[in-house]
């Protein structure tokens, strides 16, 4: 009997396993399944009944989301062993890691759909109130309206200046108007993600509070004129906070975008 009598080819250990051909010469270009013999003439590899285990725990960690080169962690070749305790262990935090990350993607959905249905609520009334949360948002000075290459332009430098200070830039972006004891500003921002870093170290950050809004849609961008524009439904001249963003609609025109002006109600 001839050493390969007792041996699988390649394509015997993808009929015992279910595993392609083709993955099983990947796991071995990966360092992760070594043949037991290759004929030196014919280059064929072969296989024992074992190797057939540990096919099997390689593809634990394909369904279990696992890098394929965390895989040598838990072959213990030396012992003929697979370590299953640390496979399951890891399994264990990469499933949690990634349950996380669903979560967040379903968050953000449904804040997605949120604002298409407040979007269409605008075809009922011209001006709505809304609550808002909290938001920690980068800012950049910026006198202009968000249209046009200038517009663009600061955008890119606002993105960039994010990206240099070491955090991570969410989606919602806009003009900020704040104006204090007669003194105005105005702004280009990006809410921040939730981060670990002290806030506090960058000075360009403003905290755009959470809480009620009076808002109304425009198909310009009207931030410069809105003091004026929300003038008819307050009494006072008291200090302003006023956001404006693009509104999401079902079908968003990215060329001709409609406009939603937020007036925080102090």
């Amino acid at each position: 009997m001839s050493e390969t009598d007792r041996l699988f080819s390649i394509g015997g250990l993808s009929k015992l396993t279910g595993v392609h051909v083709r993955c099983l010469r990947y796991y071995e270009q990966l360092g992760i399944l070594h043949p037991a013999h290759v004929d030196a003439s014919s280059g064929y590899r072969y296989y024992t009944f074992f190797h057939m285990r540990i096919v099997e725990a390689i593809q634990y960690c394909v369904e279990l989301d696992i890098p394929l080169k965390e895989f040598h962690r838990f072959l213990l070749e030396e012992n003929g062993q697979i370590d299953y305790a640390s496979l399951v262990a890891y399994g264990q935090k990469v499933t949690e890691e990634k349950l996380k990350r669903i979560q967040y993607h379903r968050q953000f959905l449904e804040s997605l759909q949120q604002e298409m249905t407040h979007a269409q609520d605008y075809g009922k009334t011209s001006v709505s109130t809304r609550t808002l949360p909290e938001r920690y948002c980068y800012c950049l000075p910026y006198s202009g309206v968000q249209k046009g290459p200038a517009f663009h332009s600061a955008m890119y430098k606002l993105l960039s200046h994010v990206e240099k200070s070491g955090l991570k830039a969410g989606y919602d972006n806009g003009m900020l108007l704040l104006e204090r004891n007669g003194v105005r500003q105005t702004f280009l921002f990006i809410n921040i993600r939730n981060t670990r870093q002290d806030l506090s170290r960058h000075p360009e950050i403003i905290k755009i509070p959470g809480g009620e809004y009076l808002c109304t849609v425009s198909d310009e961008s009207r931030i410069l004129q809105s003091p004026e524009i929300f003038a008819a439904y307050f009494k006072s001249s008291s200090d302003k906070l006023i956001v404006e963003v693009e509104l999401l609609t079902e079908k968003y025109h990215y060329l001709k975008p409609t406009f939603e002006l937020r007036r925080y109600l102090q």
